[in-house]
């Protein structure tokens, strides 16, 4: 009879088993694919010191693109990084905001704006360049949309994406953060990302 139990009831463990191992794999999170590596760039932040590509190697990075006299979008995009910043507190994570407005947006400019929203120097950078520049590392560099037809303000076009790169400098994926369920989605790959 304990002989017809076991029989019965390994069938059933091995089930089980398998049924908790799919659900551990379903549940681990995908590795994000790697698209492109970001090509050499040269620009200057906040501080006017050089800032390169090679300044994203051997840290995660989250970068955006504003500009400080935007009248629109701009304000709640150096907002949203602002609370991903203190939601992430992960060293090897930083953030890194590239103004689109490198005519106004000089580095003492994008100082006082960083001051502002309270910004942590020392895991978040602003940079600026001269606009050739600036126009080749957003669209061709991060292969976002980026248009400058006049010099009025209100004629500066350019992506609201958020761009997640790896330790590498790989671009690992492209993010909108529009309410709590986004902004939990890009806190999370960060912290994935900073594990690999």
């Amino acid at each position: 009879m304990k002989t017809l139990k076991w029989i019965l009831l390994v069938p059933l463990l091995i089930f089980f088993g398998v049924w908790v191992g799919h659900f551990k794999n379903a549940r681990r999170p995908q590795p994000l694919p790697r698209l492109i590596r970001i090509p050499s760039f040269e620009l200057k932040n906040q501080e006017g010191s050089s800032f390169e590509n090679k300044n994203l190697l051997g840290r995660v990075t989250l970068v955006n693109f504003i500009f400080t006299n935007c009248p629109t979008v701009c304000p709640l995009l150096t907002q949203r990084m602002k609370e991903l910043s203190d939601i992430v507190s992960n060293p090897t994570v930083q953030f890194l905001s590239i103004s689109v407005d490198p005519e106004n947006d000089s580095p003492e400019v994008l100082k006082k704006y960083g001051e502002k929203y309270g910004v942590d120097w020392s895991r978040w950078n602003f940079v600026t360049g001269p606009l050739d520049k600036i126009s080749e590392v957003v669209v061709k560099g991060f292969k976002v949309v980026f248009l400058r037809e006049t010099k009025d303000i209100l004629d500066i076009t350019h992506g609201e994406h958020f761009v997640l790169v790896d330790k590498q400098g790989y671009i690992r994926a492209y993010r909108m953060i529009s309410d709590e369920e986004s902004k939990k989605e890009v806190t999370s790959l960060l912290e994935q990302l900073a594990k690999e």
